[in-house]
């Protein structure tokens, strides 16, 4: 069965509410699969790749939204980015003799920070969030991020299917979530009810299970109204999300052009080949400089 890979932007009691539902197959399973990385760092990869659609999805111009984590454990890297278009790529570095086996971030990077960019060019500014790695997940960080950094109060659920409780992964989409935003008040008298629209979003959305969310049996507009039909759901176009990654022949040429003899004596063989492997989608590329 082939597993759409969209995002769904939706509004919730007349707009008082936004959000958005996640559900990737193909765009997520295909990256991981590259990669074969210990059952744990899927998991983190999945979450991490999920969270980046969603909040990429919301580009108005070309450019690039990126979540990038720094740590200082055997976990060091963890890095996701899409396009404007829904090209989504990522990978995690980590200690070859990995030990750990938890799937949250501060078992598995200690400390640093997450670094959420917002690059679109000449079309705005480049605005740049950073929070502490304080949080066990990256989805309570990315919520920590929108409630310092733009003052959005903000939830995420977010299940993915790279886990040792999971069962029956044929009946599953690899990951998704849903994330719920509360929208300012327009005027003072809207608070009120802005308020508990929010409240009674919570409700319905603590009720999500698993199974029910990433179900291949069930559509992104099914869930949504399963959930949300009390408040009253807005549904809009779907968002596409492809695994695509944006390294070509020429920019690792260009690279290597602008290295220095020593760099070059250092990556290259005795016969002055040097070979690429890019690190998101593992396309082995050869040069040879002399």
């Amino acid at each position: 069965m082939k597993l759409d890979n969209h995002i769904i932007p939706f509004q919730l009691g007349g707009n008082r509410v936004r959000g958005s539902i996640v559900r990737l197959g193909t765009a997520v399973s295909d990256i991981i699969k590259r990669h074969k990385y210990p059952q744990n760092i899927e998991s983190l990869l999945a979450d991490t790749l999920t969270i980046t659609a969603c909040l990429g999805s919301r580009m108005k111009h070309d450019g690039v939204f990126t979540i990038q984590a720094k740590g200082t454990g055997e976990v060091h890297t963890l890095f996701s980015d899409v396009t404007n278009n829904g090209f989504l790529r990522g990978y995690v570095g980590f200690n070859t003799d990995l030990t750990i086996q938890d799937k949250d971030l501060i078992s598995l990077m200690v400390s640093g920070h997450i670094t959420f960019t917002l690059d679109q060019g000449k079309y705005s500014k480049r605005y740049q969030g950073i929070v502490a790695l304080e949080d066990k997940s990256i989805s309570k960080s990315a919520e920590l991020y929108f409630n310092n950094s733009e003052q959005l109060e903000t939830k995420f659920v977010v299940f993915n299917n790279y886990d040792s409780e999971c069962s029956s992964k044929e009946k599953l989409f690899p990951s998704g979530l849903i994330m719920l935003q509360k929208l300012p008040n327009k005027t003072d008298m809207d608070e009120e009810e802005n308020k508990e629209v929010w409240e009674n979003s919570l409700n319905f959305l603590s009720t999500l299970k698993k199974e029910e969310c990433l179900s291949v049996s069930l559509t992104s507009r099914d869930i949504l109204f399963r959930l949300f039909n009390e408040v009253g759901v807005t549904v809009y176009d779907e968002i596409v999300v492809q695994d695509k990654c944006r390294c070509s022949k020429e920019k690792v040429e260009l690279a290597i052009k602008n290295l220095n003899k020593d760099e070059l004596n250092e990556i290259a063989d005795e016969k002055g080949n040097i070979k690429v492997i890019c690190e998101f989608c593992k396309m082995e590329r050869s040069f040879n400089y002399v």
